[in-house]
């Protein structure tokens, strides 16, 4: 077995369908904290097919810096999600693929409310929404 000091890790917390909703409707102060796909605050990433969002660390973390991380990624959320109770326990830890060296980024976009994914890229005006 060996060590990867050059992969980064990705402290994650689960998107649910509260959750996804909370983020679209986020107010645009508070976007910042997850919307830049190179964000020090929060990035929402994929795993399989499952959302994720969560800060990107560089490996080697003392055990301290594992609770620190946690704990930023669960004020964050709070800020952006306030009416939502989030538990510190269920952010995960994950490598990021070694192919990519970044987590792959979900786009955040606005739609009308129509659900035909065939349009994800257009900009009609409507409101936020979270793939």
């Amino acid at each position: 077995m060996r060590i990867d000091k050059d992969r980064k890790l990705f402290f994650g917390y689960k998107i649910d369908s509260k959750l996804r909703e909370a983020l679209a409707n986020a107010t645009p102060g508070d976007r910042h904290y997850f919307e830049d796909p190179e964000s020090d605050f929060l990035r929402i990433c994929s795993v399989a097919e499952e959302r994720w969002i969560g800060k990107v660390i560089k490996c080697g973390l003392t055990t301290g810096d594992v609770e620190d991380v946690q704990r930023n990624v669960i004020s964050i959320l709070r800020r952006v999600a306030p009416n939502m109770r989030h538990n510190p326990s269920s952010v995960k830890i994950f490598s990021i693929a070694e192919e990519s060296n970044e987590p792959v980024s979900l786009h955040v976009n606005r739609k009308s409310g129509d659900d035909d994914d065939d349009d994800d890229d257009d900009d009609d005006g409507g409101g936020p929404y979270i793939d």
